[in-house]
């Protein structure tokens, strides 16, 4: 083997070892960052627990649960509006939450918000089953 040979042997297992590297720790990243959020999905925490002051806070029928989760991270509700996006996702009152005005605090956690958001679209689905 000549040293051209040789030398384009080594630099070829160096690019793959850099590749192997790369890879190795984008993965270790995302990992983290997904195991991350799955633990926050269900160990919820307020914003500050010794904050009780009320935010009004109006939700239009038109507005998207995204577009719901940026306001209430405006407002200091939440601190992150993509994980309130999930929690929303993952918890029972998916698709619930319904329009109107609400007194939140950021010593909530993400469940009660939701809870309490979805409140009066309980209590017409449980009249509506009553009716019948």
């Amino acid at each position: 083997m000549d040293a051209r040979g040789i030398g384009l042997g080594i630099l070829d297992t160096l690019v793959k070892v850099l590749l192997v590297i790369v890879a190795v720790m984008l993965i270790s990243k995302y990992a983290s960052e997904a195991y991350t959020y799955g633990y926050n999905i269900y160990n919820q925490v307020p914003v500050s627990k010794y904050d009780t002051r009320t935010v009004s806070v109006s939700i239009t029928d038109s507005m998207s649960v995204g577009e719901i989760a940026e306001l209430l991270e405006n407002r200091g509700i939440i601190n992150n509006s993509k994980l309130f996006w999930l929690q929303e996702r993952f918890s029972e009152y998916h698709g619930m939450i319904a329009p109107g005005t609400y007194e939140l605090s950021p010593s909530m956690t993400p469940d009660e918000i939701i809870g309490i958001m979805s409140a009066s679209s309980i209590a017409e689905s449980e009249e509506d089953s009553g009716d019948q």
